[in-house]
Formats: structure tokens, sequence, C-alpha cells
């Protein structure tokens, strides 16, 4: 997915659920400005190409993973109990799992919107690198990969750097906590059926 595909998308996102575009931008350039030195260039990414990728979502209930590079996707770490090569988020978990993973070698990506601008200001001066996304125009290390929650745009990151087979692990796209995040899931599901993921 380009990012003129993907805008296509984030605007009918914006209107089913009100969000601010401003706002979403507002946050990347919090992230910028505080990421600074600590942001890596897309090219860490790389260790995708090439590789069978295992993309592991929310309702992960341990199965066995076989593949070579392992994503987990937010709040999904807490289910694992290995280090991931990389950890997509929008940072709802507790930040110390970050810096930890961060001090493990994982590759963190890390993602701005509207509502995780206090999120962005707390964790980031307590990181040492990341990878920098938004889900609006992407500027100097901020990227845009596409994907709307933290699994389908993990899955899009395994696609777009070149991993040779994608399997998705815990992904339940008729389950959640609250109207809102299931219809979130409903967009993943959507955009991940668009890109051929599954």
């Amino acid at each position: 997915m380009n990012v003129m595909q993907w805008f296509k998308i984030y605007e009918e996102i914006l209107a089913d659920f009100g969000f601010s575009r401003e706002e979403d931008e507002k946050a990347a350039k919090i992230m910028k400005e505080l990421g600074g030195g600590k942001l890596m260039d897309e090219s860490a990414l790389e260790v995708l190409k090439g590789k069978d990728v295992a993309v592991i979502g929310g309702a992960y209930e341990g199965e066995e993973i076989r593949e070579d590079v392992k994503i987990t996707a937010g709040k999904a770490i807490y289910r694992v109990d290995f280090t991931p090569n990389i950890h997509v988020t929008d940072l709802e978990e507790d930040e110390g799992i970050l810096v930890e993973l961060e001090s493990k070698g994982c590759i963190l990506v890390l993602h701005a919107h509207g509502d995780n601008i206090e999120q962005i200001r707390s964790v980031v001066p307590k990181l040492k690198k990341f990878v920098g996304t938004t889900q609006s125009v992407p500027f100097d290390r901020i990227y845009n990969f596409g994907g709307f929650t933290d699994g389908d745009r993990a899955a899009l990151i395994a696609k777009k750097f070149g991993a040779r087979k994608i399997r998705l692990y815990g992904f339940n796209f008729e389950k959640a906590d609250n109207k809102i995040k299931l219809k979130k899931l409903k967009w993943a599901k959507r955009i991940l059926e668009k890109e051929g993921i599954i």
C-alpha cells in the first residue's frame, strides 16, 4: 500500500470516527521534536526482507510460532514469553515494557496519533532509538507505512519490507471490549483483506 492509497482509507476513517487530522499531525510533530536523533531510518526494518514473519495480535493464545521473525502488535506483548524482533505500538502498554524491549534489542515502531500525545511525551525521552510513524503526511524520519490498528500496521510493515511469507497469530476481528474497538477491528480486517494478507 502506497501513501496515496492509504490516504483514501485514512479520510474514510477520519470521517467514520470523527478523528482530527490536525491532532494526528500535531502528535507526529511532537514525536519528531522529542525523538530527534533517536529516530531510526526505515532501513532498520529491512531485517524482514525475504523472511517468514509472524505477526502476533492481542488474541494470541500461545500457539507455536516457527517463523524466522516475530512482530508483536500493541498489547500482544503481554501474551508472549519471548522478546520479539519488532514491536509495533501506539503506546498503550506500560512504558517500562517498551524500555525493556529496546534494551533487549527489539526494534520499536512507535505510532503517533491525536489520542496518544501524553504517552509520546512520557515514553520518548526514556528511549534511545525507535522508528516513528504517523497516520498522516510522513516527514523527516516520521514514516507512514499505512495501517490503522497496531495489528494491521504491523502486517503492512512486514509486507512493505519484503517478508517472504506473513502469518497472523492472535487476530480476532469479532471480539472486543467495546463497540469502538470492534469498529476499529472491522477496519483492520478490511485493510488486511485489501492488501491480500488475509
